[in-house]
């Protein structure tokens, strides 16, 4: 026997429900933010490979503090959940959800296509970041407007390196400012405007495709 997925975006939360039930907001939780679930990929999306989305959170913290997990698989016509609290010590406590492939493939893609939750930063974040080729080894985290008029894309070489990406946008313009920051990081990355932050303590050195343009980042600001 299936069940039904019911997928909402409710301000700056994905509710999720299954056969009618809210398991986002159970517990005094809440959906995640649609910004770690659905860019730069939909991660509800089913493969044949194991995936995993956030399905509740801490509704103050978000999912860094916890997080209520569903691992995903498509197997035929069906598409399975095997969800729960995340970590090693909960997997007894997981409960298994099947849902018609056809249906679910459906709802996914509805609220994948749902942008009302879009501010203008927001929206110039997906259009950026989403199908966004980068050099080997760099994925693109999140996107951050400031006052100043400068939009940063911070993007990460996995344990290794935080890169920021600085440039100039126009709030009333995000499509064509997307497009163009798209353009700046289809160049050569010695090229970018940058900083970087090493993820491991006491390195000294720049990454290896850093630009002479490139400055060292720290917590409170550049290097002086």
């Amino acid at each position: 026997m299936t069940s039904s997925l019911s997928l909402s975006v409710d301000g700056l939360r994905v509710i999720v429900r299954i056969d009618g039930e809210d398991v986002s907001r159970a517990d005094g939780n809440n959906g995640p933010d649609p910004w770690h679930v659905l860019v730069p990929v939909n991660r509800f999306v089913a493969t044949g490979e194991a995936t995993t989305a956030t399905i509740a959170c801490c509704p103050s913290c978000g999912p860094d503090c916890f997080a209520v997990e569903a691992r995903i698989r498509r197997e035929g016509d069906a598409v399975r959940w095997e969800w729960g609290r995340r970590g090693a010590a909960r997997e007894g406590e997981r409960r298994t959800t099947r849902f018609d492939a056809a249906a679910y493939d459906a709802e996914v893609a509805r609220v994948g296509a749902e942008h009302s939750w879009e501010t203008a930063e927001r929206r110039a974040g997906r259009l950026i970041l989403t199908g966004l080729a980068l050099p080997p080894g760099i994925e693109g985290v999140r996107v951050r407007a400031d006052r100043s008029g400068t939009l940063e894309v911070w993007l990460e070489e996995p344990d290794e390196y935080q890169i920021f990406v600085g440039v100039p946008w126009d709030e009333q313009r995000p499509d064509e400012s997307a497009a163009e920051v798209r353009a700046l990081l289809a160049g050569p990355a010695a090229r970018w405007p940058a900083q970087w932050h090493s993820i491991k303590g006491g390195r000294e050195d720049p990454p290896a495709y850093a630009g002479p343009s490139w400055q060292r980042a720290w917590l409170g600001g550049l290097q002086p």
